[in-house]
């Protein structure tokens, strides 16, 4: 089973990485889906969307194992955010094939994001970034990577459209290979703000909040 790690961040959060090696077939035995999920993962053309639905899951079984929870599947509301069925504690996860995290927490809303520093960034940060952000970001690949990372994570502990430009903003940071920023969000003149950590690994980069 190659997760690469689960690490506890806080007594009520766990954190797994997950490194895509199985084939469909055993993910899918990992994860023992309901008839309802089968039905869904049946209905997806694309093998990596296969890939990276089962392991999300299966990442989320296995921190629901760490944490004492019975894994009953999950559930999505309209904006996409997941929720474990008949239990209260809060997930959340990405993928980047063939990389998956996922964050769990007991009661806290959380966040997380990861992502391959791609060239594209580079051609559309002018759409999530504030000016500010552009020039703090200097058009590195890796501080372009950590602003998206960094507002996509706000964005599913918000769990509601909010203009990545304009109604979230990210205070400045120190491009290492782990650090902490905090980020804030205004909605109807009320900013709320989190801190948030980012890790700069070798093929990929991870946000959460803490």
């Amino acid at each position: 089973m190659p997760i690469h790690k689960i690490e506890e961040i806080n007594t009520t959060r766990y954190l797994a990485i997950w490194h895509i090696e199985e084939s469909i077939e055993e993910l899918t035995r990992l994860l023992d889906p309901a008839d309802t999920d089968k039905s869904i993962l049946e209905g997806f053309r694309s093998d990596k969307k296969k890939f990276e639905w089962l392991a999300g899951r299966v990442c989320i079984k296995s921190l629901c194992k760490v944490m004492g929870i019975y894994y009953k599947g999950l559930t999505k509301n309209n904006n996409g955010k997941p929720f474990l069925i008949e239990s209260t504690a809060e997930v959340s996860m990405s993928h980047s094939y063939p990389y998956v995290a996922a964050l769990i927490d007991s009661t806290e809303d959380i966040g997380i994001d990861l992502e391959q520093p791609k060239e594209k960034l580079r051609r559309v940060a002018h759409k999530f970034l504030s000016d500010h952000e552009l020039n703090a970001a200097s058009d590195q690949i890796n501080a372009l990577c950590i602003y998206w990372c960094a507002k996509e994570t706000l964005y599913k502990i918000c769990d509601q459209h909010i203009n990545f430009r304009e109604q979230m903003a990210v205070e400045d940071f120190e491009l290492c290979d782990r650090g902490h920023t905090v980020g804030k969000v205004i909605v109807n003149n009320i900013v709320k703000s989190y801190k948030l950590e980012f890790r700069i690994e070798k093929d990929y980069i991870l946000t959460f909040n803490l």
